[in-house]
């Protein structure tokens, strides 16, 4: 585990026993409609093999499993995390470990929906969308939703972290997008609306060009693996 990935692995321990389950989000609204995006966006979970990168309380995973996937796994480099998991949900599938890890990832074996939600800020951008996309099988789905590191609101956090959080501008999905082999992709921005009591966030239509006229707050990736 290199220095980075080590430094949020304590961090995330110590707010592994916090009441408050939105972990990367100022509330519980901001969360709901990431989920709501998410479930959009990664179309039929049933019947599908599943895997939900850095699943934190498993809010995600448990959902996935009730929606008919026929296989769910979680993972997520804190321990706490998982133990509790394993405990709470023993018919689930849990694991410590990181896609940086190969011999980890041949373990978990092959996938039709691999997600990754507020997860490439903490770790290599390509590097990890690269092992997410070797995970699935073909016809496959990786989906992430990350902070965009072009937001002031977001430099805030770079700041504060002094370069262990470094999300991805749009520049550098776009260009992962283009190298994944013929993939289907596209890009999507999540911008704080004005009105916040009804839907924190509005979100763009999906685009492989995107011309934002503001920095949305949050980006939205996804890849269909050719048949």
């Amino acid at each position: 585990m290199n220095q980075r990935e080590q430094f949020w692995t304590d961090y995330y321990g110590k707010l592994s026993g916090h009441t408050e389950h939105w972990l990367d989000y100022s509330n519980e609204r901001v969360q709901a409609q990431t989920f709501g995006v998410v479930f959009a966006a990664m179309g039929p979970a049933a019947n599908r093999r599943c895997l939900d990168v850095g699943c934190g309380y498993g809010q995600l995973a448990r959902a996935l499993r009730s929606m008919g996937s026929s296989d769910v796994v979680g993972i997520d480099v804190t321990s706490a995390f998982i133990e509790r998991l394993r405990a709470s949900e023993p018919q689930g599938r849990w694991e410590v470990g990181s896609l940086s890890d190969e011999s980890f990832c041949k373990s978990l074996g092959r996938f039709d929906l691999v997600t990754l939600v507020e997860v490439l800020q903490y770790v290599p951008v390509e590097a990890t969308l690269r092992a997410a996309w070797q995970l699935l099988e073909p016809g496959g789905r990786v989906l992430a939703v990350v902070p965009n590191r072009e937001c002031p609101i977001v430099g805030r956090a770079m700041a504060r972290f002094d370069g262990s959080y470094l999300p991805p501008t749009v520049a550098e999905l776009i260009g992962i997008g283009g190298q994944l082999g013929g993939a289907s992709w596209g890009i999507q921005g999540m911008f704080f609306g004005e009105d916040q009591v009804i839907a924190p966030y509005r979100v763009s239509p999906w685009t492989q060009r995107p011309d934002f006229h503001e920095p949305p707050n949050r980006l939205v990736f996804a890849a269909v693996k050719p048949s």
